[in-house]
């Protein structure tokens, strides 16, 4: 990673952190401020941001992007860059190990992004074999063709929290609940929540209801 992550440290003692990657083309500021305002004050969170890397759905122009997507047709099997995928996968996955330098275990350590980032964390959730602290999805998919993923025989345990937009222009609302299905099967305790008139954004009714999941999940 190019640029370092934006962190924003705990108010008192830290007991608890959430690692967010943002979007395509965006960076670690992008999302900071508004999770600063909504953290609970023993909450460490670390806002990386991706490398730069050439994109094939904007003419090859690099941009900030956790993988390659080469095609915006949902229903292509090969639409995101698998590799890119796995790397950026196990990037956050070091990240999160990282906190335990800090005494920060993953079981209180949620993953989560937003777009392309909420993808990586998804993926994560779902493949990496580690319980989490919880794992927030924003207006996202899971990447890749889910016969190609290697998945746990039993009932995964990390919390999801998946929300989308119902007028999402970027991720269609469509791929978001198909999304939703999937990951139901997957784990024992996963959320969704539509956003009535929602485009890919947030909101602060979003930002609230993040704000609980967090405080549920990784409770003071």
């Amino acid at each position: 990673m190019n640029i370092p992550p934006v962190i924003l440290n705990a108010g008192r003692k830290h007991t608890a952190t959430l690692v967010f990657l943002h979007g395509l083309g965006d960076t670690g500021m992008g999302w900071a401020g508004a999770l600063n305002t909504i953290k609970p004050d023993y909450l460490k969170v670390i806002c990386p941001t991706a490398p730069m890397i050439p994109v094939s759905i904007n003419g090859g122009m690099a941009m900030p992007a956790w993988y390659d997507i080469m095609s915006l047709d949902e229903n292509d099997k090969l639409r995101e860059d698998s590799t890119g995928v796995q790397e950026s996968v196990n990037y956050l996955v070091n990240v999160v190990n990282g906190e335990l330098r800090h005494n920060i275990h993953p079981d209180r350590v949620i993953i989560g992004g937003f777009s392309q980032g909420g993808a990586v964390s998804l993926r994560t959730a779902l493949t990496s074999g580690i319980k989490f602290g919880g794992c927030i999805g924003l207006s996202c998919y899971l990447p890749g063709d889910i016969e190609d993923i290697s998945v746990p025989a039993k009932s995964i345990e990390t919390p999801v929290l998946q929300a989308h937009g119902d007028s999402d222009e970027v991720v269609s609302y469509a791929r978001g609940t198909k999304t939703s299905d999937i990951l139901q099967k997957y784990f024992s305790n996963h959320k969704f929540i539509t956003y009535k008139g929602m485009g890919h954004e947030g909101t602060l009714e979003e930002l609230q209801d993040v704000k609980k999941f967090i405080e549920t999940c990784c409770p003071e």
